[in-house]
């Protein structure tokens, strides 16, 4: 097994593209490259038929995937919102590929087993690892990795939501000789491969964990027995004055508890998710995940210090080797938005994991697991660290 990525940031996107192929191509050394994975920034506005064919001719991958993105990230730069072009090459003997791609119509009539088993083509028991790369201008997300959840029995997903457009038909995903607009596509693979996961979602947890003892899908109308807004409000009154800045500033989450089971809760133990609204008339809280009653749920604060300290105790937690590649899919709100200053969670893989090849793109939403369950985040950092189960 063999990983090879460049990154290119010439103006001329045929220039960048090229120069970045034959990088990964002399990387290679003459391996055959089984999988090639592609990020462009969504700045060119390029032929990008034209762009994927010339990737395919020089590295000529037995499998192709790849998106657009409002910030591309590899080799040791994070580039938001210029033009680049990331590329990751693979020599992956013994493990199989399967890849896939699914249309907005298709969605509307999917249903967890079956259809997706014929569409991945990978067996359930064949234990596959995905990577998924979706347009949320075109589909409904979240609806897929659910269904990939029950149809894989929770194999990991790393990906992303593809980034830099507007609008539907300004996105642009990459399969195998086919450039898409709409949907998602996806890649499966077996074999000889480990693809571990670190989540880093940014966040710490603030006050003391709640029961949901009233709640309407994602409307917590009641929390312990008392209206929701009203423990949200005695939360932030005890914040110091810093943490009650950063709350009003939009940076107040919720998060809820995945495996209920645990009598204390970390960071690590809840899926935090936006507070979408509030309803004074009726003491709600609206939050971006469908609520039930009995979940612990617990408020959360993002911000830039919190986030550095958990991304790197979850690298730290790893299996302390060094992985043969590696793919990160960053928030569009983080990176310079969130640090002030550029490539911050490229450096901390880099100092923590080893200097191997890695590639990836600022997402409009990731995907990766939480307790073992994948999810559709937003302000996360999803990574895969890929090794051979097998020397």
């Amino acid at each position: 097994m063999q990983f090879a990525s460049a990154i290119s940031n010439a103006d001329n996107p045929k220039n960048a593209v090229q120069e970045a192929s034959d990088k990964v191509k002399a990387q290679l050394k003459g391996k055959p490259c089984h999988l090639v994975n592609v990020f462009l920034s969504a700045s060119y506005r390029a032929d990008w038929q034209e762009l994927m064919e010339q990737i395919q001719a020089t590295l000529q991958p037995e499998v192709l995937i790849g998106c657009c993105g409002g910030g591309i990230i590899g080799g040791n730069r994070e580039l938001e919102w210029v033009p680049g072009v990331s590329i990751m090459g693979a020599h992956l003997p013994d493990v199989r590929l399967y890849p896939f791609h699914v249309s907005p119509e298709e969605m509307e009539e999917a249903e967890a087993g079956g259809f997706w088993i014929d569409k991945v083509g990978a067996a359930p028991d064949s234990n596959p690892y995905f990577i998924v790369f979706g347009d949320p201008l075109t589909m409904e997300p979240k609806d897929m990795v659910d269904d990939l959840n029950w149809t894989y029995q929770l194999r990991p997903i790393v990906g992303g939501l593809v980034s830099g457009g507007q609008e539907a038909g300004d996105h642009v995903m990459m399969l195998n000789g086919k450039v898409h607009y709409e949907g998602a596509v996806g890649v499966a693979l077996t074999g000889n491969i480990v693809m571990d996961t670190v989540v880093s979602q940014g966040c710490r947890p603030i006050g003391r964990p709640y029961t949901i003892t009233e709640a309407d899908d994602n409307l917590v109308l009641q929390l312990a027995g008392r209206p929701a807004i009203t423990v949200l409000h005695e939360a932030l009154s005890k914040l110091a004055e810093d943490d009650q800045e950063l709350a009003q500033q939009g940076s107040i989450f919720a998060g809820l508890v995945i495996h209920e089971s645990r009598q204390r809760y970390a960071s690590g133990d809840f899926l935090v998710r936006n507070i979408v609204g509030i309803d004074p008339d009726c003491g709600g809280i609206a939050i971006a995940e469908h609520t039930e009653v009995g979940q612990t749920l617990q408020f959360h604060l993002r911000d830039a210090k919190t986030s550095r300290a958990e991304l790197r105790r979850l690298l730290k937690g790893t299996h302390g080797y060094e992985p043969a590649g590696a793919l990160l899919f960053n928030c569009l709100g983080r990176g310079k938005s969130l640090y002030g200053t550029a490539n911050h969670d490229l450096r901390t893989m880099r100092h923590l994991v080893g200097d191997c090849p890695v590639a990836g793109f600022f997402c409009n939403g990731e995907i990766g697991p939480i307790g073992e369950v994948n999810f559709l985040h937003g302000y996360t950092a999803s990574i895969g660290l890929f090794h051979p189960l097998e020397p």
